[in-house]
């Protein structure tokens, strides 16, 4: 049984559009990772801790806008993986964890591929369409 409704719910749908795209971008930045045995996420992650300026893991979460047992989840691969270590001064949600010797080569690594990558899509949007989206995601992320 089918119910007839407006349009709008789908073709303007803000979650159904957002999330199509958000899986279309996940595709392609999982795909160039795969060498690397990283996902987008857990290589973002790793950014994030290479650039520091996080006091636990409730801040790393709030940065990251994971939920912490997400973050929990992609902080133990990447800690299993010897890309990162805990910080000895904290325990618990004050952890703070940094890159060891190998996960600073590995973030070496992923950069170039990171920025081509940005690079490319920049460049299939074109510099207009690129600027446009970058404030309409930062738009969006306030909205929630």
């Amino acid at each position: 049984m089918t119910i007839p409704l407006p349009n709008a719910l789908i073709d303007e749908c803000l979650v159904l559009k957002s999330r199509k795209a958000a899986r279309a971008i996940t595709r392609r930045y999982n795909l160039r990772l795969k060498p690397f045995g990283l996902q987008s996420t857990q290589a973002s992650l790793l950014f994030c801790i290479a650039r520091g300026g996080f006091q636990s893991i409730s801040n790393l979460a709030v940065q990251m806008d994971l939920e912490r047992s997400a973050l929990t989840r992609n902080l133990a691969v990447l800690q299993r993986g010897g890309m990162i270590a805990p910080d000895q001064t904290g325990q618990g949600k004050t952890q703070i964890f940094s890159l060891t010797p190998h996960g600073v080569e590995k973030v070496r690594q992923i950069v170039p591929v990171w920025e081509e990558l940005q690079s490319a899509i920049h460049q299939e949007m074109g510099a207009d369409n690129w600027q446009a989206t970058q404030q309409a995601l930062a738009l969006i992320g306030r909205v929630g």
